[in-house]
This record gives structure tokens, C-alpha cells and sequence, in this order.
């Protein structure tokens, strides 16, 4: 198998970033694409404050992570006001899960 690259998909730098954008895209906004968002923005924290006792380490390891997510939405280039929508998607990946059977 030979993995796809943006030197092997375009030659010039403008035909590149227009082919990876398209990439992004192809792969984000879709039904399916769009749960894995909600999932990485919950799992990388992107929308939640760090914790107040963070060591050095650990907030590079963060931030690293937020920097990644963020490069996805520069990439994708959703408009900012479906940013609600996908905060609060994100919101519900860090919720509890609950048994609809049981009675609370």
C-alpha cells in the first residue's frame, strides 16, 4: 500500500493547500466526521479551563493537544457560529452515561 501525500496528490504549494483543506473537509463534515470532532474537542479539553495546579509538563502536553484540534478547525474552516454546536456536542461526550432502564 502506498499512503497518499500532498507532494504525491499536487505539486505547487497553492495546489497543496487547497488539496489537504479538501481532505480535511471530506473527512470532517460528515455525520460521522462530525462525531469524532465532538469526541477529540472532549477529549483534548479544547473547550474547558485547565485545572488551577498544573505542572509545567503537563500543560505543554495540553496545549499540544488544543493545538492539534485547532489545526483541524482552521483546516475545516466551520463558520464560528457552528462552534456552539460543536462545544456543546463536546459538552455531551463528557457527560455521564446513564441506563435508560433504571429509574433515578
Amino acid at each position: 500500500m502506498v499512503w497518499h501525500s500532498l507532494k504525491r496528490i499536487a505539486r505547487r504549494r497553492e495546489e497543496r493547500r487547497t488539496a489537504i483543506e479538501r481532505a480535511y473537509r471530506s473527512v470532517f463534515l460528515c455525520p460521522e466526521g462530525e462525531a469524532v470532532l465532538a469526541d477529540l474537542a472532549a477529549e483534548c479539553g479544547i473547550y474547558q479551563a485547565p485545572p488551577i495546579a498544573l505542572e509545567p509538563r503537563a500543560s505543554g502536553y495540553l496545549d499540544g493537544r488544543k493545538a492539534l484540534f485547532a489545526r483541524i478547525l482552521t483546516m475545516i474552516g466551520i463558520p464560528p457560529e457552528e462552534h456552539a454546536a460543536l462545544q456543546e456536542a463536546a459538552r455531551l461526550e463528557t457527560l455521564p452515561e446513564f441506563d435508560e432502564d433504571e429509574d433515578y
